[in-house]
């Protein structure tokens, strides 16, 4: 019979565990796989405090093995004046091989008994997460989509030719999008609206940053926080991070937009507010955005969201703005379910908030 044993990590399994991490999603076979540090850094250094992280052990030649995994990451949220902290589920697997011999509902269950006070509510990101964790209490808020705007007629064809060209190195394939898109190249027009750029390094000490959360909270309703610390973890000092910071301020509102840029011509609009929600201004901002990133060689821009995560009137002007990305069809189904704990059940008359959110919550790496 085989033997079983869960326990907290310890700071000598985190090689171990990365190690597996990354065989387990395929970064190795690509090329590119997580380092140490970067599990560290979203280890230790969330602004809500360090993982809360557990492994389950089977003994394989007389040496204790991991072979599962289960972590909560705290994440700051706001609801009007009040902070709260909630949870994402992340890095969680059991092997294959040792599923039919294992209950991992049943050690996940003990975790959440474990961190209940701890945490205000937990949430999980990915495809078919809603099934597997209905029976610990979560239920789905939404299923994200991806959203897409071009700026070049034939970017579609391009990015499908470049794909088509074999197996080539993403460099190499980025390149030809390059060459591609020049060909039928469309003039830009000015913005309506100008945008400020601020590097990761300039972003944090920033005057706009300085205040933006503090006034901006009071309208957000249940939301991530975004203060200088959560920004600069999730973002301006995250390890391999690559992006630009856009804000605007005006007597009528401010905003802002975190735009990812690693990939070079298909940009990421990783995370964005206006306060307060006004759709023609939201409107004029997206314009002033497309103009900034087809300035910049790119063939589009891509948005993560959640129908319910936003306010209906700016989910409106984004719906009109993007369409749906022609790879939809091909992208799982990613689903947000929440389990509230029952303190927050009992503050919220069992009632639970909308979270006016964005791909800021489903970054991949955390």
């Amino acid at each position: 019979m085989t033997a079983f044993r869960t326990r907290r990590l310890r700071l000598g399994d985190e090689s171990n565990l990365n190690a597996i991490y990354n065989r387990i999603v395929g970064r190795e076979r690509i090329k590119w796989s997580r380092s140490l540090e970067a599990m560290r850094w979203i280890w230790h250094q969330a602004p809500g405090g360090p993982v809360d992280s557990w492994v389950i052990e089977t003994e394989v030649d007389t040496e204790w093995t991991i072979i599962g995994h289960h972590a909560l990451c705290p994440v700051r949220f706001t609801f009007g004046d009040e902070d709260l902290l909630c949870a994402k589920t992340m890095n969680s697997f059991l092997l294959p091989e040792f599923r039919d011999r294992f209950s991992y509902l049943r050690f996940e269950q003990e975790c959440l008994r474990e961190v209940d006070a701890r945490f205000d509510a937990t949430y999980s990101v990915g495809a078919g997460s809603s099934r597997l964790r209905s029976a610990l209490g979560y239920t789905n808020f939404g299923t994200w989509i991806q959203f897409e705007r071009g700026f070049q007629p034939l970017h579609v064809i391009y990015r499908v030719v470049a794909n088509l060209v074999g197996r080539q190195s993403y460099s190499a394939r980025a390149r030809l999008l390059r060459v591609l898109a020049s060909i039928s190249a469309v003039p830009v027009r000015e913005p309506s609206r100008e945008l400020v750029e601020l590097t990761s390094i300039d972003a944090p000490s920033s005057r706009f940053f300085s205040d933006f959360w503090k006034e901006a909270r009071i309208g957000a309703g249940m939301a991530p926080r975004r203060g200088v610390e959560d920004l600069e973890w999730r973002f301006w000092k995250r390890q391999g991070f690559q992006g630009t910071t856009l804000t605007y301020t005006s007597p009528v509102g401010r905003a802002y937009f975190i735009v990812e840029t690693a990939n070079p011509v298909i940009y990421s609009l990783a995370d964005f507010y206006i306060s307060p929600p006004q759709p023609e201004l939201f409107d004029n901002l997206l314009d002033a955005l497309y103009v900034w990133c087809a300035q910049r060689g790119a063939l589009a821009v891509r948005c993560r969201t959640i129908t319910q995560g936003l306010p209906a009137a700016l989910l409106e002007v984004l719906s009109c703005k993007m369409k749906p990305s022609v790879l939809q069809r091909f992208i799982p189904a990613f689903e947000l379910p929440r389990r509230f704990s029952v303190a927050m059940r009992l503050r919220t008359n069992g009632v639970f908030p909308v979270w006016n959110t964005t791909d800021l919550l489903v970054v991949d790496s955390l």
